[in-house]
C-alpha cells in the first residue's frame, strides 16, 4: 500500500517521517505555486463573497483532487490490486481552525474513505495572516440567476446534459456548476452550455466554472479521479449556500451510481462511487454541518435509470443531436476534436451500447471514437478487460432472475437501500439491472448478426469484441490468465537456469523464480504475509494482496529425489487447507528435474480439484 504525506502552503512537517512515505509539497500561491485554484466568470453581473468556512471547503476539496491525481494507484499489471488503496495524510492551513479540528473531521474522513477507498488523515493548522487570501468569488450572468431553484453539477457528459434538459423542461431553473481541469474540457463544457441556451429559450442556463489543475511539472499520474465527486459536490454546496438554495442534484444513471463490480477481478477503488446512494447520504449530512443549512437536500433523480433511458430524455427533448456534443470518455483530455472518445474505457463502452439501444447511433457516430469497441483489435490488458467484463456482467445478471438471487450475489447492494421504502427500492434496483442486461445482450446479439458474414469469412480481428463473444473467449477469467502467465514464466525460465548446475535446495529454486519475475516486470512480495491458522502461522514464498480482499499465494517445492515425494504431497495438502480457509488463490510450483512424479495429471488433479488451486510441474 502506498503511503503519502501532503504538506500544503508551508504546513509544518511532523517530527518523524517514514522512509517509505512519499512527501508532496503543494503550493497554491506565490512564485512556487504548483496548484491552480480559481473560480472564473463566464458572465458578469452578480457578485457574492464566500464565507471563510466555505472558502476552506473549496480549498480542501481542491487539494484532495490535486493529491488524488498525483499519487499513482498501480498499473494494469497489478491484477490483484495490492497497490490500489493508499494511505494519505494531509496537513492543510484553514481559516476556521477550531471547526475543522472538531468532530467534522471524522465525518470528512468517513465520507472520503467510502468515496475513494483510500485512508485519509487530516491535520489542520491555523492559516497565517501572511498567506494571501484567495478571493473566491461567484460571477454569473444575471437577471435570471436570483431565480435559480436547483444546483446542477455539469461535467459535459451525457448524464449531466440530460439532467440539465430534464430539470428545465420540468419547470425547475438550474444553475450549472463545472470543474475545469484543462482547456479542452473547459471548451467542451462551455460549448455544450451555449448549445443548451440556443436550443431551449425558456432558461439561460447560467454556468459557473472553476479551475483546479496542476501548474507546471508533469501531467497527472493517476486518472481514476475518485475524489472529483467531492470537488463537484463541494462547489455545488457553496453555490447553494451563497444563493440560499437547498436543492442539489448529482445526476448519474443508476448502473454507474451503484457500480457493481463487473467481474471478480474488479479492483474496489476502480469502481467509482461518485453518485453512490451511500456517498450522497454521507455527503448530505457532512455538508449540512459545514454549511449550516439543515434542509440542504442532495439527490440523484436518475438513480433508477439506465444509460439508455437517460439518453432517451435527450431524444424526447427534440434535440437528439446534442448527444454528439456530450463527452463522457475517461481519457477525453487526450482525445482530438474529431475523435473525442477513446472507445475502450468503461464510459465509452456503456455509451456505445446505450446509444445503439436507444436508436441514437446516428447521433453517436462510431467515427467519433478512436476505436470501435465492436470491431477494433483489442489489445491485451485494460482495453480488452473492460469490454469482456461488460458482456460477462450482463450474462451474470441474466442468470440472477429474482431479487433474492441478485442481492445474495451482491450483498453490497444493501448499502443502497436507505431507511425508508426498503422493499420498493430493492425491487426498483433489481428491475433496473435487469433492463440493463437485456439492453447489453440485445445489442451484442444484434452486432453479431450484422457481422455474421465477417465472422464466417474470418475478416474480423481475433480480439475484436464481436469475435471474442462469438467464440466464447470473453468468458475466461483474468486472474486465471494471470496465474497461467506466471506458470509459463516459471516453466520457461527455471529449467535453463539449472542446465549447467544442480539446484542446491528449495531456496535456490525460489531465487531463480524471483529473478524470472523481476525480468518479466512482475512484482510480488517474497515470504509474506504471516498467515494465522489454528495455533500456528505460515507464510508463502511469494504473494500478492488485493485491495478487494483477494490474495494470490505462490509456493515452490523441489523434489530432489523420489523419497521426498510423500512429504511434498503432505506439505501441499496442508497448505491447500490453509489457503482455502483464507479464500485465496494459490499456485504451487513443483520443480521435479528427475521426474519423481510418474503420473503428472493424477498429481495435478489431486490438488486442482479445489477451486482457486493451481499446480505447475517444472522440469
Amino acid at each position: 500500500m502506498i503511503n503519502a504525506l501532503i504538506l500544503v502552503d508551508g504546513a509544518s512537517r511532523p517530527p518523524k517521517i517514514s522512509n517509505e512515505c512519499k512527501v508532496i509539497e503543494l503550493q497554491t500561491y506565490g512564485r512556487n505555486k504548483n496548484v491552480r485554484i480559481e473560480i472564473t466568470a463566464l458572465r458578469t453581473g452578480l457578485l457574492n463573497e464566500i464565507p471563510k468556512r466555505l472558502d476552506d471547503l473549496i480549498s480542501i476539496a481542491s487539494i484532495l483532487y490535486s493529491v488524488d491525481n498525483r499519487i499513482k494507484r498501480g498499473t494494469e499489471k497489478d491484477v490483484f490490486g495490492e497497490r490500489w488503496a493508499r494511505n494519505i495524510s494531509l496537513r492543510i492551513p484553514v481559516h476556521d481552525y477550531k471547526f475543522w479540528q472538531g468532530n467534522i473531521k471524522e465525518y470528512l474522513t468517513d465520507t472520503l474513505r467510502f468515496l475513494t477507498e483510500d485512508n485519509w488523515d487530516f491535520h489542520f493548522e491555523k492559516k497565517l495572516s501572511s498567506i494571501p487570501v484567495q478571493r473566491f468569488l461567484f460571477k454569473g450572468k444575471i437577471g435570471d440567476l436570483p431565480n435559480v431553484t436547483t444546483i446542477l453539477p455539469f461535467s459535459g457528459g451525457v448524464d449531466s446534459l440530460a439532467a440539465a434538459i430534464e430539470t428545465t423542461l420540468s419547470g425547475m431553473r438550474p444553475l450549472l456548476i463545472s470543474h475545469r481541469a484543462s482547456p479542452v474540457i473547459s471548451n467542451r463544457q462551455t460549448n455544450l452550455g451555449d448549445l443548451l441556451r440556443n436550443r431551449f429559450d425558456i432558461w439561460p442556463f447560467p454556468h459557473i466554472s472553476m479551475w483546479v489543475n496542476r501548474v507546471g511539472g508533469r501531467r497527472a499520474y493517476e486518472n481514476t479521479q475518485r475524489s472529483r465527486a467531492f470537488l463537484y459536490s463541494s462547489l455545488a454546496v457553496v453555490a447553494a449556500s451563497v444563493l440560499e438554495i437547498d436543492d442539489i442534484r448529482l445526476c448519474d444513471n443508476g448502473i454507474v451510481s451503484i457500480n457493481l463490480p463487473q467481474s471478480g477481478q474488479t479492483v474496489g477503488s476502480y469502481s467509482t462511487r461518485s453518485t453512490h446512494p451511500k456517498f450522497i447520504a454521507n455527503a448530505q449530512e457532512l455538508f449540512r454541518m459545514i454549511s449550516g443549512r439543515k434542509d440542504l437536500s442532495i439527490k440523484n433523480p436518475f438513480l433508477f435509470h439506465t444509460k439508455k433511458e437517460v439518453m432517451e430524455i435527450i431524444l424526447k427533448s427534440g434535440h437528439p443531436h446534442l448527444l454528439q456534443e456530450a463527452v463522457s470518455c475517461a481519457h477525453s483530455e487526450g482525445m482530438t476534436i474529431y475523435q473525442p472518445h477513446c472507445g475502450v474505457c468503461s464510459q465509452c463502452i456503456d455509451r456505445r451500447f446505450s446509444s445503439i439501444a436507444a436508436g441514437m447511433q446516428s447521433y453517436d457516430l462510431s467515427e467519433r471514437y478512436e476505436k470501435d469497441i465492436f470491431t477494433a483489435d483489442l489489445k491485451e490488458g485494460i482495453d480488452r478487460t473492460y469490454a469482456e467484463n461488460y458482456i460477462r456482467f450482463a450474462n451474470k445478471l441474466d442468470s440472477l432472475s429474482t431479487p433474492d438471487m441478485f442481492f445474495n450475489e451482491y450483498p453490497q447492494l444493501y448499502e443502497c437501500l436507505g431507511d425508508v421504502d426498503i422493499e420498493e427500492t430493492a425491487f426498483k434496483i433489481f428491475e433496473m439491472f435487469q433492463r440493463h442486461q437485456r439492453t447489453t445482450n440485445n445489442v451484442i446479439e444484434k452486432k453479431i448478426k450484422e457481422h455474421a458474414a465477417d465472422i464466417v469469412k474470418g475478416t474480423l480481428p481475433e480480439n475484436s469484441l464481436i469475435k471474442l463473444v462469438a467464440t466464447g473467449k470473453h468468458l475466461s477469467n483474468l486472474q486465471v490468465e494471470y496465474i497461467n502467465k506466471l506458470r509459463t514464466i516459471f516453466e520457461e525460465s527455471i529449467p535453463p537456469a539449472f542446465t549447467n548446475q544442480l539446484a542446491r535446495n528449495e531456496i535456490h529454486v525460489q531465487d531463480i523464480g524471483q529473478a524470472a519475475l523481476i525480468a518479466a516486470k512482475e512484482r510480488l512480495n517474497r515470504e509474506a504475509p504471516q498467515i494465522p491458522f489454528a495455533t500456528i502461522t505460515t507464510k508463502p514464498d511469494f504473494s500478492a494482496q488485493a485491495a478487494n480482499g483477494d490474495s494470490l499465494f505462490i509456493e515452490f517445492k523441489y523434489i530432489k529425489e523420489r523419497k521426498r515425494l510423500n512429504s511434498i504431497n503432505t506439505e501441499i495438502t496442508s497448505r491447500v487447507t490453509i489457503y482455502r480457509y483464507q479464500g485465496a488463490w494459490a499456485l504451487f510450483v513443483v520443480y521435479d528435474p528427475n521426474r519423481s512424479i510418474r503420473e503428472d495429471q493424477k498429481f495435478i488433479d489431486t490438488f486442482e480439484k479445489f477451486d482457486k488451486i493451481f499446480v505447475s510441474l517444472v522440469r
